[in-house]
């Protein structure tokens, strides 16, 4: 993924895990943060509920491999500014961050 990213000219920075990411001193470089919704010891959900804690405001997109209305759900309703379900296709991922960027 971070390669597709990079040969459309986005900046990327990867983490090992949710707990790599949060040990980061804030978000403010992100324009957009990728989450997979199936993480240890957390997963998307509480990372996210974590970074709205600390007052980040970045916005999100939840990456996951199940293809659930109720995923879609709670995800929106968590914050999530959009889902993307694996395996995905690199149309459906750029589509997704161009209209998050755009707000």
């Amino acid at each position: 993924m971070s390669l597709l990213l990079r040969s459309k000219g986005y900046g990327v920075s990867v983490f090992d895990s949710g707990l790599a990411f949060l040990n980061r001193a804030d978000t403010k470089g992100f324009d957009c943060v990728l989450i997979d919704f199936k993480m240890s010891p957390h997963d998307g959900f509480d990372l996210l509920r974590e970074l709205r804690a600390r007052g980040e405001t970045v916005p999100a997109i939840m990456i996951t491999g199940w293809d659930s209305k109720d995923i879609f759900e709670l995800a929106t309703q968590e914050g999530f500014a959009d889902v993307i379900y694996k395996p995905m296709l690199d149309d459906k991922l750029a589509e997704a961050l161009e209209l998050v960027l755009a707000h």
